[in-house]
Order: C-alpha cells, then structure tokens, then sequence
C-alpha cells in the first residue's frame, strides 16, 4: 500500500462549448451540482484518496476558479496554480506547467470528470509495471464519446484511441477513464507548444510501450454534456455522500 500524499494535476482551462446552454455564467469545473460546484467536489474525494497537494491548469475563467479554491485551506490540501495566455490544448498546459510539477510522479485528470476509484492500488499498480504512464481504464457499452483500449495479458496497452475494436465478450469496450499517473520525464520530453494528450502524446507512448492500463469498476461522471450533467445531480450527493 502507498500511504504517502500525492500531487493531482487538474485540466481545468477548457471552454466548456457543450454545457453553455446550461451553464453560462461560471467555468465548467465550478458548474453547481446539486449546489456545490463540481469543483468542490472533485477536491473533496481527492483529499479522501490521500491527494495532499493539487497543481491546477487554467486558462478560462481562471479568476473564478481562483477566487472559489484559494490555497485550497477549505479542503486541508496546497493548492498552485498554471496559468496559460492561449490555448494549449491537454499535453501544451501540461508541459506549461512543469515547472510547478514538484513529484517525479503525479495524477493527471480533468477539472470535469470524475472517476472513483483507489488511488493507492492505482499508484502501487505504475510503480510495479515501472511504466511512465498509466491509464484507468473501465468497462463501457459505446465508444461514441471515449477512447477505447487494447491490452496484453501483462495490462500493456498495445492500441488507444482505435475505434473499430471488437467489444470483449460481454459485449463492453475498455475505454479510457480520464485519470493518469504520470511520471514527469515524459512531461520534460514535451514540446512547449498546442499539443494533443489523446491525439499525440499517448498514442506516442504506447507505440514506445512504456503504458499500462489499471481496470477500475468504479463510478464515473463526465458533466460536459448537458444530459450527464443532469443525471449528475442526483447520482454525485448519492455517491460521494461521507
């Protein structure tokens, strides 16, 4: 078991197109859910999983999101933030950042996202695969909206992102959950410029086959679309209750 805190580095800059007929006053990562913002949220079950310092990437709306969090004393958690002054994309704000990443290895999520899962199996799992990148992946019944993955016996995962996989035998897809943990060399091994995280550094990665998929069952949410973030509103109270 790991027992030593943890640093979660959180995509929190996007536009958030898809919610703004829902929420348009507010950045995505603070949209109300069941009234708390998602933020709140996230930053409460981050703290539960052991998660003592969070490094935040900005960019819209980054006084809000600064303004509600502060230096996250709320959540008994440091809290730093990146600021971006264009649009870097997932992989550009992250790399914009190095030099606030303050752990050899860290989680990486979205500020929108939720995936419940344990954060220790999660890390003891990287550390023993010596891998440099691990994905949690979960079992899903469509690949309208994900990224879908192949893996070895040895859970390296040997395609991402390919969409016209066989489902396995029940019929679901293992697709990508949308929290890594990262070792930060290949954040150094990164360009300073708009880059793709889905698009181009990870299928870079699994071609070098240094990626590892951690299988979790856990609950997710995605609140980026109008229907989940509804549904997100009774189900988020429910199951993140204390």
């Amino acid at each position: 078991m790991v027992n030593n805190g943890k640093l979660a580095v959180i995509l929190a800059g996007g536009l958030g197109t898809r919610l703004r007929k829902v929420v348009s006053d507010v950045p995505k990562s603070l949209a109300p859910i069941a009234g708390r913002p998602f933020l709140d949220w996230l930053l409460t079950v981050l703290c539960r999983k052991g998660v003592d310092e969070v490094l935040l990437l900005l960019g819209y709306g980054a006084e809000k999101i600064m303004a509600f969090v502060g230096n996250g004393s709320k959540w008994g958690i440091k809290v730093t933030y990146s600021l971006e002054d264009e649009p870097l994309d997932k992989a550009g704000a992250l790399r914009n950042a190095l030099s606030l990443i303050s752990r050899p290895t860290f989680f990486f999520l979205n500020g929108d996202t939720l995936l419940d899962l344990n954060f220790d199996e999660m890390l003891s799992f990287h550390l023993s695969k010596k891998a440099k990148l691990t994905i949690a992946v979960r079992p899903w019944k469509d690949l309208s909206r994900v990224d879908p993955v192949k893996i070895d016996d040895e859970f390296k995962i040997t395609t991402f992102g390919v969409k016209d996989v066989p489902s396995e035998d029940d019929g679901l897809w293992l697709v990508n959950g949308g929290l890594y943990v990262v070792e930060k060399d290949v954040v150094e091994g990164l360009p300073l410029k708009r880059l793709s995280w889905e698009a181009t550094v990870i299928p870079d990665l699994v071609e070098r086959g240094v990626v590892y998929a951690y299988v979790s069952n856990g609950y997710f949410i995605d609140i980026g679309v109008p229907d989940d973030y509804f549904r997100a509103q009774r189900e988020i109270p429910e199951i993140l209750r204390p």
